[in-house]
């Protein structure tokens, strides 16, 4: 009788291992669809700050008007499949040909489960991107 109450704690136990193994799958899982869907806004992101900054560092020499600039980099969002409104983007001359722009804009994630809004904003100036 003393045998089968030291053997009984391992019955109970049985499966456990199984159970973690699968919670370990599924966590793996839902780290790989995240990282897959948000990953890819982040690089976008990334593009569209550095296509800001070039268009500031090189804004004295291009000398395009604010509503051109304004336009190409609303282009170039739409190419990076981020979605950037008119009234996110604002572009502003500085002293001499410079510019300051200003992109404020949020992506939704689908996560399967629930969507994330991933909110951005970024600011640059003439001065700066130098």
């Amino acid at each position: 009788m003393a045998g089968q109450l030291a053997r009984s704690p391992q019955r109970s136990e049985r499966g456990g291992s199984k159970l973690q193994v699968l919670f370990a799958l599924a966590l793996t899982a839902a780290l790989l669809v995240a990282g897959i869907r948000i990953i890819p806004v982040y690089i976008a992101a990334f593009k569209l700050e550095d296509e800001v900054r070039q268009k500031c560092k090189f804004a004295p020499i291009d000398r395009k008007p604010p509503e051109v600039v304004r336009s190409e980099l609303l282009r170039t969002a739409q190419e990076l499949s981020l979605p950037l409104k008119p009234e996110g983007v604002q572009v502003a001359p500085t002293g001499g040909a410079g510019l300051k722009i200003t992109i404020k804009y949020t992506v939704p994630v689908d996560l399967i489960v629930t969507t994330i809004n991933l909110p951005f904003e970024y600011t640059a100036d003439s001065k700066s991107a130098i």
